[in-house]
């Protein structure tokens, strides 16, 4: 079948996109704090952009679902791109990203149990940009963020995760420009995974011990 510049692929995707969410929004009940979380986080960081507003809308509606159906999971599970990223992305399109409102938006998405920011230079950001648009479609790098937004979200992402640190979270740093610094961060990532998922399996054997 021919699908020149990839037209009929993107509006399939689109389409696939919307029943998705028309089929949460079908089971109101089922769904209640998914579309909590979704509503909340578009109402504090409105992107102005209405095609954005839509898709960033739909993006987080899935992956609240995706995160309440996995909370019970006894697996290892790993998000790429999950709520820090959202709430950034809203914020590079929304007009009102305050540090009071990023805060805000904070309050209303659930906590993993360890953050992970990989921090690259402009340069290697763009070169990966280029060679992403080039994969891509004419008509799915239409609905590809442009170079400035993405820079722009490298930002906001460091300013998110200063206020996940000033909350006490631990935000695990991954400097995806030096080889040998990313293979020991990654070794400290799996550490931590597993410290943690021993901790949840036997929680009695990693009691506090109180100080005098």
């Amino acid at each position: 079948m021919l699908d020149p510049g990839g037209i009929v692929t993107a509006m399939g995707r689109v389409a696939r996109a919307a029943a998705r969410s028309i089929g949460m929004a079908c089971r109101p009940s089922a769904n209640a704090v998914d579309f909590r979380i979704r509503a909340n986080l578009v109402h504090t960081l409105p992107p102005t952009n209405l095609i954005w507003r839509i898709r960033l809308s739909q993006y987080v509606l899935r992956l609240a679902r995706a995160w309440r159906q996995s909370a019970t999971s006894e697996e290892i599970l790993i998000f790429d791109e999950a709520f820090v990223q959202a709430v950034s992305m809203l914020a590079c399109f929304s007009e009102t990203a305050d540090e009071t409102c990023l805060a805000h938006a904070l309050d209303f998405i659930p906590e993993s149990d360890v953050v992970v920011r990989i921090d690259a230079c402009e340069q290697l950001l763009i070169e990966r940009l280029d060679r992403r648009q080039k994969s891509h479609t004419f008509a799915e790098r239409l609905f590809e963020t442009g170079l400035d937004k993405r820079l722009q979200s490298a930002t906001v992402v460091a300013r998110v995760c200063g206020l996940l640190t000033a909350r006490g979270r631990w935000i695990i740093d991954v400097d995806a420009n030096n080889q040998r610094a990313l293979t020991l961060a990654i070794d400290e990532i799996e550490e931590e995974i597993l410290a943690r998922y021993k901790r949840g399996l036997h929680p009695a054997a990693y009691q506090p011990i109180p100080l005098d």
